[in-house]
């Protein structure tokens, strides 16, 4: 009887844990198709390998569909506001704001950008299975990429994006961790639109 419930745990444990890398992937993406808006906190760590140093950041992000977003780090105080066509670098201390044309969303701020027809650029490996979530390894396919590897964090119970990991070719290392993560909420357009305070040093 105790081989019998044992045998019944272990064929219940592999099926849950046998989940297939496409699977991971196609179930998080299903997660971000239909997304409209979404909000959240996040810290950013920047190693340099060739100084030894790394650097931690702290901020919060908003986006909403088509293309507008809106990134605030906490220290130094920088702000970044995508409107569609223009993207702005504002920096309070500097008084000085950096206007330049916007080819596309930042992967920061569209982590899942990497998995969309993933296998058509990158090599894919299950890097890694804890309880509460998946590890994916990308590798550019294509030699001259800017990205040694990407490593994806999701997490298991939502099928999440919790961490993203780019990696250069010399081993500097730019990471985000996302946190408080809230989905399809009403954001004022007033967060995606910059006006330059009085005093505002314009480069364009």
């Amino acid at each position: 009887m105790k081989i019998t419930i044992v045998l019944i745990s272990f064929s219940l444990f592999a099926s849950i844990s046998g989940i297939e890398l496409d699977e991971i992937i196609e179930n998080t993406l299903e997660n971000y198709r239909g997304l409209t808006s979404f909000y959240a906190e996040f810290e950013q760590i920047l190693c340099d390998e060739v100084s030894g140093t790394c650097y931690n950041y702290t901020g919060k992000v908003f986006y909403a569909e088509p293309e507008f977003f809106r990134m605030e780090i906490d220290d130094p105080k920088r702000i970044y506001i995508g409107d569609g066509a223009a993207l702005w670098i504002y920096s309070p201390e500097e008084k000085r704001a950096i206007k330049q044309d916007m080819t596309a969303v930042p992967l920061h701020i569209n982590p899942d950008m990497f998995l969309t027809d993933y296998d058509e650029r990158f090599t894919a490996e299950l890097s890694g299975d804890t309880q509460t979530g998946y590890e994916v390894t990308l590798t550019p396919k294509d030699e001259i990429s800017l990205y040694a590897k990407i490593v994806i964090s999701i997490s298991k119970e939502k099928f999440r994006i919790t961490g993203i990991s780019i990696h250069d070719d010399i081993g500097s290392e730019n990471k985000y961790i996302f946190e408080k993560f809230e989905t399809n909420k009403k954001i004022s357009k007033d967060k995606f639109v910059f006006q330059p305070p009085p005093g505002t040093q314009i480069d364009e």
